[in-house]
């Protein structure tokens, strides 16, 4: 490959002042998601450099996935471009732009198939927040020009842009979901539960979606504490979740009530196939000694269930409900499921 068809660029307009687009400000004023974001950069990166096609794209697994694109389709977005053989990926790895000329020349797939297009040259620039690069920019030109370097200082500028926005988002997200989640266990906590059960509800009365729940507390928790510490108790919670999920269909949604109290959230579904699901759950706990700090300690849990009914009047009639089942269980023996089913309830 002759060497002068890629080559590393660095910013030769550093000291011109480079210009935002107030369309882009007022675009990403607007913009509500991760997704939103990106294609406003796009459509406006396109604008700046009066690119043919301009394209973001993220890495996932082994591949970068095109997420927005502006102008041509010769790479559609959703297109999964590997990192090993392509240019795309390459930018990404070694973290430096580069300017691409002669694309047909190209042996790289990315390139043949802009060149197919009629694209005459590629600006692919990482997406760097630090340390981090978070994918590529690139914009195609189906006019080649002799000088690159403003309209690679205006990506790489604007490139660090998107890196940033992305690096807001991603933290951002980390923020809810440590407010959503025990910290202990990984389990949803009451706020999640709020969240959760704020939908469920809706798509009851709007809808008629059913949805039930089960309470769930283990049997003789504090024993485990006061035989062997509250360290082998943490351990025994985390195991518990971790098994309880394993049991759940992914849909389902487990909360930590509090202590060692947990909720489980399951929508769409019978009380039948609900109750069905509990006693699975009861036999998963009861039937496998739970392994920890090189102990072996046979656990068992009970379980109360029920379901939304007409004469509900918010989510805490449910959550009642499926409490004094629960409570019935731990009465009658533990280690089993009680429920409260309408039928159960009018009898």
């Amino acid at each position: 490959m002759d060497d002068g068809d890629i080559s590393n660029t660095c910013d030769a307009t550093s000291k011109e002042q480079l210009f935002i687009p107030i369309g882009l400000v007022a675009d990403l004023s607007s913009a509500r998601s991760r997704d939103e974001i990106l294609q406003s950069f796009s459509k406006w990166v396109s604008v700046a450099i009066k690119a043919d096609r301009c394209s973001i794209a993220l890495p996932d697994g082994d591949d970068l996935v095109v997420k927005a694109l502006n102008g041509d389709q010769a790479i559609p977005q959703g297109t999964a471009v590997p990192i090993k053989g392509s240019v795309l990926g390459r930018v990404f790895e070694n973290q430096k732009a580069e300017v691409v000329r002669d694309l047909a020349s190209q042996p790289f797939m990315d390139c043949r198939k802009l060149a197919d297009a009629g694209m005459k040259c590629l600006i692919d620039v990482p997406l760097l927040a630090g340390n981090r690069c978070f994918g590529t920019l690139a914009a195609a030109l189906r006019q080649d020009k002799d000088d690159l370097s403003k309209e690679t200082a205006i990506l790489t500028a604007l490139a660090q842009c998107i890196a940033t926005q992305l690096l807001v988002i991603e933290q951002m997200d980390h923020l809810v979901a440590m407010a959503r989640t025990d910290a202990l266990t990984g389990a949803g906590n009451r706020h999640h539960l709020y969240e959760e059960s704020n939908v469920a509800w809706t798509n009851w009365k709007d809808h008629g979606t059913p949805f039930a729940f089960i309470s769930i507390d283990m049997d003789y928790f504090k024993q485990i504490n006061d035989t062997y510490g509250h360290d082998v108790g943490d351990q025994v919670l985390c195991a518990f979740v971790q098994r309880i999920r394993a049991r759940s269909r992914a849909n389902d949604r487990l909360f930590r009530m509090g202590g060692e109290e947990f909720g489980l959230l399951i929508t769409g579904i019978s009380m039948a196939l609900a109750k069905q699901s509990a006693e699975r759950l009861c036999d998963a706990v009861g039937d496998t000694p739970f392994a920890v700090s090189n102990i072996e300690l046979m656990i068992t849990a009970s379980f109360g269930v029920t379901e939304v009914i007409t004469s509900d009047c918010s989510f805490e009639d449910v959550l009642k409900r499926a409490d004094l089942a629960l409570y019935d269980a731990k009465a009658s023996g533990r280690d089993q499921v009680v429920s409260l089913s309408k039928e159960e309830l009018a009898a």
